[in-house]
């Protein structure tokens, strides 16, 4: 080992940490998100499960429209019954657990700043994200996380096209030096040591914390509080926009009223908190998000390819790289669809519960439940749920090019906000102005999505085995197989390429990974080109 090669040390700040006051193993993740969706799917709302699986944008939408309705009274955003004012607690219940999470590990995320550059980028993210979860029927959360679960073709198309849209965002922050500011989450500890070092990981961070001193990020703070105050106080007195335009005959019969605090509402709220603290705690814990799993696979196939390779084409730093050669944000989203297609499976299999995002021309459902003696919930005109080949196309190109420039998902930057991390309190107004393309011109775009179904049910097996029940069970039970090959096999790949064994990686977090390979590159003589590698990216970065 060389001189140089020996003075790259990194101080483990992991060390002599209990388990709160560490980031914890990816795939924890996938369990905490999967039990949220089983929770949902099993239970909610309690009495009369919909049997659903999780969506959140509609509900921000009413959210942002609450406190619209509150300070205007009136609206640019809640322009048809359904999109009347009311509170999402899932969204809500995510923000604080991050906010408490980041509290009990010590950290939040202010410190970590960007270049102007990557916040406009973020912006627009945000924008193109918010208007492709409307035109592709719902956001990455909804589609990916429970419509490949439910083996649902719609899912599979608008997040066909999310991967793409995702490798054109990563393309653009490419172009613009700002790939480099592409990371799963941040620790103070690795980022000031790289900083040091003049390492690309060390971009972020902020020595002297004068990001949070900025007008931009005091700004985004007070609209956060403003927006937060806005709804409490709609969660404790509500308000009757609703009644006033006529969506609803009376305050009782709003969406409004229905999401307030009282004792009739509580018991659901309460379980609603608790889905969003899984998936805030999943993102604010490990980093995770929809994105990651997403891309995982294309961009750890090419960071395998060497570290010189590997830095030339993604411009990553060292952190993502191991990221996504560990091959653990597959590995959770894999273990995720594992843990809710099974238990969307069994209610299939065995009780003859369809899962209700799923949709069906009236032909196919009358003769699916004449064959089968199974019912579909939804059917006839359903512009959520039924396919449109336009619309699922260009949804998806929006979803996966916003999701890239915003550096996360939705719901992964529902975490961020709660860490304090600037992109994620910046999303917010963002998301409103993105809302806008689709309700100001609703009945076009509805139209759009009206013209051209591709299939006459989203439900994979029901279109390859319309009159089988029992083939339709056993394509599904195949389906889950590969899910947990898939998990093997990210495991197994992974470990390998971190240099552990494959149980180690169990309770491995991304920091125990970055060191784990380090001392791998090391004992392989790679240190000094590896820290050449950063050096360059560090320098062809915009800097902050």
């Amino acid at each position: 080992m060389s001189k140089s090669e020996a003075s790259v040390q990194f101080k483990n700040g992991n060390e002599n940490k209990g388990w709160m006051k560490k980031q914890w193993p990816w795939w924890v993740a996938g369990l905490m998100t999967g039990i949220a969706e089983v929770i949902n799917f099993l239970f909610l709302p309690l009495g009369a499960p919909k049997h659903k699986f999780i969506g959140v944008t509609s509900g921000m939408a009413r959210m942002l429209a609450g406190a619209e309705t509150t300070v205007f009274h009136g609206s640019l955003i809640a322009t048809k019954s359904d999109y009347q004012p009311s509170l999402q607690w899932v969204i809500i219940g995510a923000l604080i657990s991050a906010v408490v999470f980041a509290w009990l590990e010590g950290e939040f995320r202010g410190w970590v700043k960007y270049p102007k550059a990557l916040l406009v980028s973020t912006a627009f993210g945000a924008f193109f994200f918010a208007w492709g979860t409307r035109v592709a029927g719902g956001c990455t959360l909804h589609h990916l996380l429970g419509g490949f679960a439910a083996m649902n073709i719609k899912s599979w198309v608008v997040m066909l096209f999310a991967s793409i849209g995702a490798l054109i965002g990563f393309a653009i922050l490419r172009q613009l030096n700002l790939s480099q500011y592409f990371r799963s989450q941040d620790t103070m500890w690795f980022a000031s040591q790289a900083k040091d070092l003049g390492w690309a990981d060390g971009l972020v961070y902020d020595k002297d914390n004068s990001n949070t001193k900025s007008w931009i990020y005091k700004g985004l703070v007070a609209f956060m509080i403003i927006l937060g105050l806005l709804f409490f106080y709609n969660a404790f007195f509500g308000n009757n926009y609703a009644v006033q335009v006529g969506y609803a005959d009376s305050f009782e019969k709003t969406k409004m009223f229905g999401a307030m605090i009282s004792a009739k509402n509580l018991p659901n709220i309460i379980m609603l908190l608790i889905l969003g603290v899984l998936l805030g705690g999943a993102v604010a814990k490990t980093g995770f998000g929809t994105e990651c799993g997403l891309i995982n696979p294309e961009l750890g196939s090419i960071a395998s390819k060497g570290e010189r390779k590997g830095a030339e084409i993604l411009r990553m730093p060292f952190s993502i790289r191991t990221v996504f050669v560990s091959y653990q944000p597959f590995a959770a989203l894999s273990l995720h669809l594992l843990i809710t297609g099974t238990v969307i499976f069994i209610a299939f299999a065995f009780f003859g519960v369809m899962e209700g995002h799923h949709w069906a021309t009236e032909a196919f459902a009358t003769q699916f439940a004449q064959s089968t003696g199974l019912e579909f919930h939804k059917t006839g005109i359903a512009i959520r749920e039924m396919t449109s080949l336009s619309m699922d196309i260009f949804g998806g190109l929006l979803l996966g090019l916003g999701t890239f420039l915003m550096i996360g998902c939705e719901f992964r930057n529902y975490g961020r906000t709660g860490l304090l991390y600037i992109t994620g309190l910046l999303i917010w107004p963002f998301f409103y102005v993105g809302y806008l393309p689709y309700t100001l011109a609703r009945d076009f775009w509805d139209g759009l999505m009206g013209s051209s179904p591709y299939t006459s049910t989203t439900f994979v097996p029901a279109l390859i085995a319309p009159t089988s029940h029992t083939m339709q069970v056993l394509i599904y039970a195949l389906y889950l197989l590969l899910w947990l090959g898939a998990f093997i096999w990210a495991m197994k790949t992974g470990a390998k390429n971190v240099g552990v064994e494959t149980k180690d990686l169990f309770s491995m977090n991304s920091e125990d990974m970055y060191l784990a390979r380090l001392e791998k590159i090391k004992n392989e003589g790679g240190m000094d080109e590896l820290s050449a590698i950063e050096k360059e990216l560090f320098d062809s970065a915009q800097k902050p």
